[in-house]
Formats: structure tokens, sequence, C-alpha cells
């Protein structure tokens, strides 16, 4: 993959992206995503580039992927040059297709480290680390960051300041790290920042679908280059697909039973609780969901999911081919889990 991925990408159209999200976008969920909606672009959960350098078990973790992902972004966060070079080269080596720093992370143990969010205000460090690794490696490299500290009085600067280090793309997120995940996404700083900068930009933050998206990186004379969404991915793999794409009843739930045996081949037993968390998700708006999600949040094995799925088809054969719609169920889930 060269430096001009993200260029020549853009050039063909708006990017829609899975956005990084700690917890949630390992490679099952990720699979699920290509396979609904095969052109978005994915990225992982955030993991330390320490970490990567310094653990084999890690590197095995974060790095292996099924080719249906491909191409993937890695985003890994610290705050060391030297460790962010060498992260860098061992990702590249697992055919990785780019690398993605978290400049965005308002979690507090994050920032408190100087990561993170905290890298908005140690700039120099900021512009030292990837400038190793754009060095380091023929990959792209990309950056999730905010608005700013309280404002975004210096958004312009200091993405021109990651530009001028090697940064390919710049991912931003409509709120400041005082804001953390409260009130509303703001655009607007982002529009502004288009006018600067000569690589791609996305927009990060409220955003629903891909529809929402499409209209949303749309103002007046700018367009930006794409956007991410996040956590309304959650059991709508579907807000990736264009024109409002609703599923219906038995394309959900074997989407559930898919999303269920990949934690389960993947994570094995760890995987089978993680699922409950993800699965959720996906019967949002459903009659009788509440009960489903009793059972669904005690499973024990893949044989449990698969009883629970049964069971609602049995319940529903009336309208297994009726679409449901995906409204969005994030907010059921933590508002700390998109780190950016």
């Amino acid at each position: 993959m060269s430096k001009d991925f993200w260029n020549h990408l853009a050039q063909e159209g708006p990017i829609a992206m899975l956005a990084p999200m700690d917890g949630y976008t390992d490679s099952p969920y990720r699979q699920v995503v290509k396979k609904i909606a095969p052109k978005t672009i994915c990225f992982s959960e955030f993991y330390s580039a320490d970490g990567i350098v310094h653990s084999k078990d890690l590197q095995k973790k974060a790095l292996t992927h099924d080719p249906s992902e491909m191409p993937l972004i890695i985003q890994i966060f610290g705050k060391n040059p030297e460790s962010f070079a060498e992260a860098a080269r061992i990702i590249e080596g697992y055919g990785i297709s780019g690398i993605d720093v978290n400049m965005g992370c308002p979690a507090k143990k994050v920032v408190r480290s100087g990561h993170g969010s905290g890298l908005m205000i140690d700039r120099e460090t900021a512009f030292r680390c990837i400038e190793a690794m754009s060095k380091a490696v023929k990959i792209p490299v990309s950056v999730k960051t905010r608005l700013g500290w309280e404002d975004a009085s210096l958004l312009t600067e200091f993405c021109l300041g990651l530009e001028n280090a090697g940064a390919n793309l710049i991912s931003v997120h409509g709120r400041t790290y005082k804001q953390g995940f409260s009130g509303s996404a703001n655009l607007e700083p982002i529009y502004e920042l288009k006018h600067h900068l000569q690589i791609p930009v996305i927009a990060n933050g409220d955003i629903h679908s891909y529809d929402d998206g499409i209209s949303k990186i749309r103002n007046n004379d700018i367009e930006l280059d794409g956007f991410m969404i996040g956590r309304a991915s959650f059991g709508n793999p579907w807000c990736f697909l264009p024109w409002d794409a609703t599923p219906t009843l038995t394309e959900i739930l074997d989407t559930m039973v898919l999303h269920g045996k990949l934690l389960s081949e993947w994570k094995w037993r760890k995987g089978i609780l993680e699922a409950r968390k993800h699965l959720v998700q996906y019967i949002h708006g459903l009659e009788g969901a509440k009960q489903y999600r009793s059972s669904l949040v005690k499973v024990e094995s893949l044989d449990d999911i698969e009883a629970v799925i049964a069971r609602i088809r049995s319940e529903h054969t009336d309208n297994l081919h009726e679409k449901i719609s995906r409204l969005p169920g994030f907010r059921e889930i933590s508002e700390g889990c998109e780190c950016g």
C-alpha cells in the first residue's frame, strides 16, 4: 500500500469508515461490517505502540486479521517516537494497509499518560511521532484527533503540523477534549480545516448512517473526503449502505448468528461473553426485545446464542421477511467506547 492510498481513494468518492472503538472494532466486528458493506474502510480498536513493540501476544491479538477486512487500518496510541516507528514496522510486516494514531481519546487515564488527546497539547511530540512513523514505513500514516482542548482555535495549526510531519489523512471528531462525548458534534471547524490541508479530511461524530454522512460532509462550497460512523453501527452494519438500507428480520437474525460464530471462533469463551453486548443491539425496535435481551445477556455458548435466535424466529414467523427499522441503539452502551 502506497502513501497515496488515501488520496486515490478520496478521488473515487466519499469514503465511509468504521470508526476505531475500544472494546468493539475487533476482527469479528470488522468482518461483519465488511460482509454487509464491503466498501467500508475498517479501523481497529486502539493498541499501545509500546505494547505492540514488546509483546508478541499483543501483536498476534491486534494484527491477526481475515483477508475480507482489507484494506485494514490499525490504530495505535503512545507518545514515544521510537516506539511508534518500531510499532509501525511491525504492523507493516503483518500486511496491514495503514496505521492510524489516536490523538483524540479523552479518557483520563490515557490523557494523564500524555497519550490520546494529550498530544493535542504536546504538539511537538505529536509531530515527531508522525515523522518517525512516516519515515519508517511505506504504508500510509493517518491521525484521528478532536477539535481541540477547549475550543477549535488551534485545529488548523495542529493539523498543518501533522501534515508537514508526514500524515496522509486526518480524521476529526467534532467535539473538544473538554466535551468528551457530551453535547453535539460541531463540524464547522472541520469544513474550515479542509480549506488548508492538501491531504484528505474526514468527519466523525453524531453520524448515524451513510446518507447522514453524505449530507454532513457537504457544506456550501466545501466537501470533506468522507466520514466515520462509530456507535451508530452497534447492531446495525447496514448503516454503511446508501439509501437508508433497511434489513429484513431474517437478515438481522442471520447476521447475529454470524457475529456470534465469529466471536466464538476467534476468542472462544471470551468471545461468547463479548457476544452478549453485541447481540442485544441487533434487536433494537423488535417486539419482545426486552425478553430476548434478558436471554442474550446470559448466553454461555454458541448453542445458547443459536437457541435464542431460533426462538425469535419461531415467535416472529409472520414477519421474518419484513424490514425492521434500524433506529440508533447506541445510547444503551457506554458513551466512552469510541476513543477518538
